[in-house]
Parts: structure tokens; sequence; C-alpha cells
């Protein structure tokens, strides 16, 4: 509790920091200036349910990625006994879903300052509070607590680097921990780790309802087309939610494996689809600048997918699709890999792709299953890189890679309602 002391006395300093910050950060800005405004139309739908008969959850999704693991469970709730808060940390995907059926009205979700959280779940009110993979603050955890709402922590992500198993942090994560009601884990590993800063009676394995999200996308997509039918005919390589560093070992490896540009590409019947993390128009650009200087042409998703005339390298320049052409990859690098840790290896993995990622992958139970059962490839340089992007796609080992990894991730079904079990055992 020292520590609680000390984090709710400097509260008042983030506050203070949050409304500085506004001044040069956009998204903080839209944040803080429609939190009430948002919150006040929650508690205008509050007014007209029976909560006798009618249980409130809040479902929190910090960003895009947090809501995708979270829609398989909203899928699977019965609305005319639940009624849906989805709140959410980031504006973009905000105002890119806030009128979505799958939830009965969404708000932003206050800071993690005394106050706001008091004030937030005092007027809510509700009967479980719900979160996902990453997005644990303190004083939201004891407010709910001392109000006696049930708090759910799913899809934990607690690895070996994670801050709430670091010696320093030790004692107050564990007081953190010790008012979730239920902890439901991915798997064993995750137990294992997470069992150090909460009693093991709180924790169960469930599985992770990222990958039903992953199977309901592929399932939907069959019939949906993105990238024009050339891309059929095609080997390609997409290089996913790469950052600066992964480009830089992408480019010098395009010089070993296409040293010719467009002719190296013709003649293997090659294309590169690259997918940046962030949508940067003005990296972008230069990234085109760094193709057209080896001798590759290149276009852009939302100006030339639709010409006849296809370029030997698309760059995607929008959102949300990544997911989705993944079913047009033979390779699939996925990036980050060398940064804060790799992205979904799951996406592309469900079409059989033959992945590859950089060498941070701890923060991911199926990319470290996928690296330890030689089912995808571990991309520590820019030799590396080139081995794999000369890949034989149609070689028969490397097919039941392919085949095999797509096995391990549809044998991952029914997860959200084994979660959603457990949490309505629980209020």
């Amino acid at each position: 509790m020292f520590y609680y002391c000390i984090y709710f006395l400097i509260t008042p300093l983030l506050y203070l920091f949050l409304h500085f910050l506004k001044f040069f950060n956009q998204k903080i800005y839209i944040h803080l200036k429609n939190e009430k405004v948002t919150f006040k139309k929650v508690k205008n739908k509050l007014k007209h349910i029976d909560r006798t008969n009618t249980k409130v959850l809040i479902f929190h999704a910090a960003s895009a990625g947090e809501y995708e693991q979270i829609k398989p469970i909203l899928n699977k709730i019965d609305k005319s006994k639940y009624f849906i808060i989805q709140t959410f940390s980031s504006p973009t995907i905000y105002n890119s879903i806030k009128d979505n059926e799958l939830f009965d009205v969404c708000c932003y979700h206050p800071y993690d300052i005394w106050w706001g959280s008091y004030m937030f779940f005092n007027s809510i009110k509700p009967d479980a509070y719900i979160i996902t993979r990453h997005d644990i603050w303190p004083m939201h955890l004891f407010i709910a607590y001392r109000l006696n709402i049930k708090t759910f922590y799913i899809n934990a992500n607690i690895h070996k680097n994670s801050i709430w198993i670091k010696p320093f942090i030790h004692n107050f994560s564990k007081t953190i921990f010790s008012y979730f009601t239920l902890v439901c884990v991915p798997s064993e590993m995750i137990k294992d780790k997470i069992k150090t800063i909460i009693s093991e009676e709180k924790v169960i394995i469930t599985g992770d309802s990222r990958f039903e999200q992953v199977i309901n996308r592929y399932t939907k997509n069959s019939e949906n087309k993105y990238l024009h039918d050339n891309f059929l005919d095609s080997n390609n390589i997409i290089f996913g939610s790469y950052d600066q560093y992964d480009e830089k070992i992408i480019l010098n490896s395009i010089d070993y494996c296409f040293p010719n540009g467009d002719k190296d590409l013709e003649e293997k019947n090659s294309r590169l689809i690259f997918v940046p993390h962030e949508i940067d128009y003005q990296g972008i650009k230069q990234l085109q600048n760094n193709l057209k200087g080896r001798g590759i042409s290149s276009s852009l998703y939302t100006e030339n997918n639709n010409n006849d005339k296809i370029s030997n390298v698309l760059i995607v320049d929008t959102v949300g699709i990544l997911a989705d052409i993944y079913k047009y990859a033979n390779l699939a690098y996925i990036g980050s890999g060398f940064g804060a840790g790799v992205h979904s290896v799951i996406e592309p993995g469900i079409y059989g792709c033959i992945v590859s990622f950089g060498p941070n992958i701890d923060l991911l139970d199926e990319a470290i299953y996928i690296y330890q059962n030689n089912l995808g490839y571990m991309i520590n340089d820019k030799i590396d890189m080139c081995r794999f992007m000369k890949n034989n796609y149609s070689d028969s080992l490397e097919e039941s890679k392919g085949n095999a990894l797509k096995e391990y991730i549809l044998s991952h079904k029914n997860i959200s309602k084994t979660v959603l079990n457990h949490i309505e055992s629980c209020i």
C-alpha cells in the first residue's frame, strides 16, 4: 500500500503533465477534449436500462489491436442479459467504430487519475470491468476493487521482460494484481510467470481470443478482393507492419536478391508488398525513391490498385487490411521484431504463409512456439532476410511448414466462449 500512497500523491502531477502534453500530442488533445462528452452519452443510455434484470459490463481496449481481441467475446454475449460499455484510449479506434453494434455504447476511458477513476466507476457502477492484453492501470483497479466491482484480465500477456515481474516493482505488482477477480492467460508459460505476483487460484488457462478473431476474419475473407487479380498469379512477399529498422534490412536484402530491379522481379514472377506499421506519407515517398534508385517501380494501394498495369512493388498506404491481404502472400515477414516486439504472426499463418520475423519474439507465445518448432524463420540480419526472400515457394517441405502452422492456429477455437463462461460464473 506504500507504493499506492505514492502513486496517489503523484497523480495530480500526471494530470497536469497530460494537459501540457496535449499541446504536442493530437491524440491526447482529442481524448481530453471529448472524454466528458462521451461519458455523458454513457450515463444517458444507462438511465433507460433495468439494472435489476440487466448486468452492466465494461470492456476496455486501448487500441484497435486490443479491440480485435475482444470482438469474438462481444459476439457471443447475450445482449438481453448484458448492457455492454466499450471504452477506448485511442481516438483513432474510437472514431472508426463508435457506432458498432457489438456494444451498446462506447466512450473514452479516463486517464488513471484517482478522481477521474472514482467518478467513472461510481457513476456507472458496472458489474464487471474487463481489460485485455496490456492496459493495466493501478488507480482504476484500486477504485474498482473498493467499489466492489469484479475485475477481469483476459488474454494476459506477462512475458519474461514484462515490467510487472521486475524485482524493483514486485511488491507494487502484487498489490495491483491482488485486485483482480480472475486472470485468464493464454498458456502455461504465461501462467508460470504471472503466478509470481498473484495467487495461483485466481489464474486460469483459457487460451487467447486473438486466435479466434483471426480465424473468424479468415473464414469471412474467402470471397473478398483486396488486390488486383495479377497478384493471384505471382509469387508475393509481404512485409507486414514493418518499422524503419526493418525497412533498412529489407532494402539491403533487395540489393542482393534483385540486383537488377524490375528485371529480376519479372523473371522470377515476384511482387513485393510493403505494409508499414504507421502510415507516414513522407516515409512512403522516401521508400518509393529508394526503390526507384534500385530500378524498381512501385505504386500506392490507394492510387493504382485497379489499374491493368500493376507495378512490381505495391505500398499499402491505408490501415486495416493487412490481415486480409496476407491471403495473397507466399512469404510474409512480420515487422518490429528488432524493436518493441514482433507483431501478429498468426494473421499470415492462417493462410499457410511461410513466415519470418526479427529476434524480439518474447512478447508472443505463438512466435516462440513457431520458432521452437521450426515452423518459421528468425531474421537476424540482411543475410537471413536474403535467404528468406529466395525461399522456394513450392518446395514440399516449406509447404508442409505452412500447413502445420495453419493447423496449429485452427486448433485454437471457441476460446472466447470459455473466457465468457468464466466471467459469467463470477458475476
